[in-house]
């Protein structure tokens, strides 16, 4: 795809989310860019704040203060309706505007003047009130145009004794990473270049390898710098969710940095991390790293994120701080099938629940594998049928573009729409708020996945065949609830801003004002319709307006509205308020008895496809795959009598087939040997 044609889907995009006047296109643009960098992992999460004072030359769209390290995100968009070049001096002029907002949010009678509703009033108060905290300014411009080739970068400043940094993110950027396999952004470290040195390490592999490992010791002063550049890019996507859900400063590291930094090496565990390549060269018998390209930390997150925070936030002295790293280069094609493994073991040792690695769990092949078998229905006046695509690992969709011609392309596109795309975050968001959770989603999109990673693990482990065909017709539902509101909102009169945290909050409502009546919303209705009905539509309207009035409503000693909404308590003020369904709606709902009538069945029906898949898994497989598991277990007596027995069936194969049950079996007889040391080479 052309830069040309990317940024034309690109605006379509922004101009469906806002669907009418031109006064929407720019916080549509600023929210969406901002739920990608959220997805990139340069922002944690973040608040719309959307201000701006030409006449005092201020203006500022996003904010996010990360309090375990101090450092402030400023984000500030510059929006234009046509494709064009953004110069150095316009870029300068966006930066000072930030920048001056806040300077002048460093005085206090700047909060003390602005309304309490204003979006912008509880970040211009926290900086007032907690500048003392703030360890560092990032300020970010967001941009629809392309960067000119002169713009370089734009230089550091101080203010007020504090670092200011800024960073650009252009059209052209974000059609970079579309671009790429993995959609992500590349991260290419030159370590002479960026950190002026070299880095020592030492081989651990011989040459018929498959893999490279290398061991070495990184100073606590380069692996601060690290972060500091790349954040948590840095950081593979399950430990980046497992720290964004449980993580707060170890403080038995923050205590031995500052206290006893020489004995750091020896009492932490160092770090497990891997990348695609690396460049290095021999110097006087010693071998050094002279570049890596995406670096990932697997294991390691809490030590990484202790020495860069006590930095940060304790000015500690980290030139006695040492670390060990275990650094395996895994090629781009074994990234998604290596790194989970890596990270899963490594991590092993730190007792890490299993839902911290459900990235790589049966729930997301399963769903991945029913969001590419399933067709939805076509939406009334429509005759073609579509998939709702489930990127299960980053990336996929454009992945599956990339090998199809042109015309292959466009019918991609039209079999798999852009819009009907869903990311682990975006189902983690619908579900959790169906399931009355408004304050877990409005914790940001890691925490929420987080939790949501949990439920789904102890539901899996508890019967994984109610994850089936109606699970994710459902699912699927609850995405066209959740989008169809959402896309409203920004439009009412009443709507004054936290438009992500009045869908979430509103659609919990909704779900307990039905739970109260004994009913059921039919989902499968809307999955067979792809679409909301307008009654239902305008009922959530109508409870939207009051959520907005009940959160906004912070008790005395709250002034952050979207903190207030992170709270239960927030929640349980929204029980406390009336809300009533419209009649319409009413007469739309159904018996909950027929919902878990329907759910038996389907559960059911997942028990036979389960079984048939593993039937024909197992035939798949060679005899000899099977008579080569036999033989290994003749010198191991690893299986039981039973589990002999049915291998004895699979390594008959074709004389003898495998029942479905035998199939499932084996199954796990196949997972006990490999476990336990079987390797098969054919």
């Amino acid at each position: 795809m052309s830069l040309d044609l990317f940024y034309t889907n690109f605006m379509q995009e922004i101009y469906s989310e806002a669907e009418c006047g031109s006064k929407f296109n720019e916080p549509a643009f600023v929210e969406k860019i901002c739920d990608y960098l959220v997805e990139q992992a340069v922002l944690e999460d973040y608040s719309i704040c959307s201000y701006k004072k030409d006449s005092l030359g201020l203006k500022l769209d996003a904010w996010y203060h990360n309090e375990s390290n101090g450092v402030l995100t400023l984000v500030v968009s510059h929006y234009k309706d046509s494709l064009e070049t953004l110069t150095t001096t316009v870029a300068n002029q966006i930066s000072k505007r930030a920048v001056r907002f806040f300077e002048k949010s460093l005085d206090s009678s700047f909060y003390q003047t602005m309304e309490e509703t204003d979006l912008a009033y509880s970040l211009v108060r926290e900086i007032c009130l907690k500048s003392s905290s703030i360890s560092s300014v990032k300020i970010i411009i967001i941009t629809n145009c392309i960067i000119s080739k002169s713009l370089k970068n734009i230089e550091s400043i101080e203010s007020h004794n504090i670092n200011i940094s800024f960073d650009i993110w252009d059209i052209e950027r974000f059609y970079r990473i579309d671009s790429s396999k993995f959609g992500k952004e590349t991260i290419e470290i030159d370590f002479k270049d960026e950190f002026g040195k070299y880095l020592p390490c030492l081989k651990a592999f011989s040459d018929t390898d498959k893999y490279q490992s290398y061991l070495l010791v990184l100073p606590g002063t380069l692996l601060a710098q690290l972060y500091d550049k790349y954040t948590e890019r840095l950081l593979e996507q399950n430990v980046r969710t497992f720290l964004q859900f449980k993580g707060k400063v170890n403080k038995g590291m923050r205590n031995t940095i500052i206290n006893q930094p020489n004995m750091f090496f020896a009492y932490n565990n160092g770090l497990t991390a891997t990348a695609e390549e690396i460049s290095i060269l021999e110097q006087h018998g010693i071998t050094l790293i002279s570049k890596l390209k995406n670096l990932q930390i697997v294991n390691g997150g809490q030590t990484t994120a202790s020495i860069y925070n006590t930095l940060k936030k304790e000015k500690a002295d980290l030139s006695k701080v040492f670390i060990q790293v275990k650094l395996t280069i895994v090629p781009p094609d074994f990234v998604e099938s290596i790194v989970p493994k890596i990270s899963e073991f490594a991590n092993t040792q730190n007792k890490v629940n299993a839902a911290d690695f459900f990235s790589n769990s049966p729930f997301h092949w399963r769903f991945e594998e029913l969001s590419r078998r399933i067709w939805a229905p076509s939406p009334e006046g429509g005759l073609r049928e579509t998939h709702w695509f489930y990127e299960r690992a980053r990336g996929q969709y454009m992945t599956a573009k990339t090998k199809l011609t042109p015309a292959e392309q466009r019918n991609f596109e039209k079999t798999n729409p852009k819009q009907q795309m869903l990311t682990k975050t975006d189902l983690a968001k619908y579900y959790n708020s169906w399931e009355k959770m408004p304050h877990v989603v409005s914790l940001g999109a890691q925490k929420n996945f987080g939790k949501f990673a949990v439920l789904m693990t102890e539901q899996w482990d508890k019967d994984e065949k109610q994850f089936n065909e109606m699970f994710f017709k459902e699912s699927i539902a609850k995405a066209i609830l959740f989008k169809e509101l959402d896309k409203k909102i920004m439009k009412q009169p009443w709507y004054g801003g936290y438009k992500a945290n009045i869908v979430t909050y509103t659609i919990s409502r909704f779900r307990h004002e039905i739970d109260c009546k004994r009913m059921a919303l039919d989902l499968m209705s809307l999955w067979k319709k792809q679409s909301l009905p307008e009654a239902i539509l305008e009922n959530l309207i109508e409870i939207a307006e009051t959520v907005n009035e009940v959160i906004k409503s912070t008790p005395m000693h709250v002034t952050n509205i979207g903190e207030w909404c992170k709270k239960p308590d927030c929640w349980e003020s929204l029980l406390n308020t009336n809300i009533t369904l419209t009649n319409a709606v009413e007469n739309l709902l159904i018996d909950r008895n027929e919902v878990i009538q329907q759910k038996k069945e389907a559960a059911t029906t997942q028990k036979i496809d389960n079984g048939i898949e593993a039937q024909k898994y197992i035939i798949e497989k060679t005899r000899n795959y099977w008579k080569k598991m036999q033989d290994w277990n003749k010198a191991s007596f690893v299986l039981s009598h039973k589990e002999k027995s049915i291998l004895d069936v699979a390594a008959s194969i074709p004389m003898k087939i495998p029942s479905e049950k035998q199939s499932l079996m084996l199954l796990d007889i196949e997972k006990k040997a490999l476990e336990e040391g079987f390797h098969y080479s054919s």
